[in-house]
């Protein structure tokens, strides 16, 4: 008897090792697309870039003369490749003054208001539906020296007009202050997020006389803590990329005060040619991007703990 139930035993084991095994079978064949995907079209790059970076790349003749980390020390003798390294900090550091801020101060207000919420809520969301390009033209017209809306506030009040985009101190604050409108996809995370808040926190707070700021800095703040490092880490990596708004405000001008570390890449592409030095200054802004986002991962842990 015992025997039979032994076997029974090894086989019922058997049968689910084997479900065990087709359910992690299946979990690796969904997944393996994606898998692929990814190393295909994200890893291979960077590993192709770090390639190229050790030649004086040739496209024609691929992959041309092996210059070592020639590249990279060149690199860090030029001072247009500093200079737009301090470029980036500084849009970044703009970015995260001006407008980092602003959708989470956009969903709390949306989240205190009783009448119209749904009305505010699509007017900032619109804001994400307009293209960029024609964002940019926009705000150029604002900016505009002679006919600008800026001027025009700027001499009503007194002021004197300013040669805004022309300007190399002025530059970079005014490619960075359009996103102080807000709005887009990010209100909406916050809002989701602050919704999520148990209204039992509330309820708790409020009968120890916990409203007004002291809620939003007591309970709103602390609760929405994960989704605004994952904000920041992503504006920080966006920020460090960023091309296309400088580009087509300014072209990386004027003398130079708005060419970021994007920009700086993209010449050395399709002006300079020059392939391998293009390559080194990608991978070493891959390193210092993936470095910055260990460090803030790091200080939110340490502050958690």
């Amino acid at each position: 008897m015992n025997h039979i139930r032994g076997k029974q035993t090894n086989t019922l084991q058997s049968m689910h090792l084997t479900v065990k095994r087709r359910k992690y079978l299946a979990a690796i064949l969904f997944m393996l697309p994606g898998i692929i995907a990814t190393i295909w079209l994200r890893y291979y790059p960077i590993g192709k870039a770090f390639y190229m970076s050790m030649f004086d790349y040739d496209p024609v003749t691929p992959p041309g003369v092996f210059v070592g980390f020639k590249n990279f020390l060149n690199l860090f003798k030029t001072e247009f490749y500093w200079e737009a390294w301090w470029n980036t900090f500084i849009f970044l550091g703009i970015t995260l003054v001006l407008v980092f801020w602003v959708p989470l101060v956009q969903a709390i207000f949306l989240n205190e208001i009783m009448r119209g919420k749904k009305l505010f809520t699509t007017i900032y969301l619109i804001t994400a539906l307009i293209p960029m390009s024609v964002n940019v033209i926009i705000w150029k017209w604002i900016w505009d020296p002679q006919y600008g809306l800026a001027n025009q506030i700027f001499q009503f009040f007194g002021g004197s007009a300013q040669l805004w985009l022309s300007n190399p101190d002025l530059t970079k604050f005014c490619i960075v202050f359009p996103g102080i409108v807000g709005g887009g996809v990010n209100v909406l995370l916050y809002l989701a997020a602050i919704q999520g808040i148990p209204p039992q926190i509330y309820e708790a707070a409020a009968l120890d006389g916990c409203v007004g700021w002291q809620k939003i800095r007591y309970i709103v703040l602390p609760n929405l803590r994960f989704i605004i490092v994952i904000q920041l880490i992503l504006t920080c990596i966006s920020g460090m990329q960023v091309l296309d708004i400088p580009f087509q405000f300014a072209s990386g001008g004027p003398s130079g005060a708005s060419t970021s570390m994007g920009i700086y890449i993209y010449n050395s592409v399709y002006t300079d040619l020059s392939y391998g030095k293009s390559a080194a200054a990608s991978v070493i802004l891959f390193l210092v991007i993936a470095l910055l986002t260990v460090l803030e991962m790091r200080l939110d842990r340490s502050e958690a703990a």
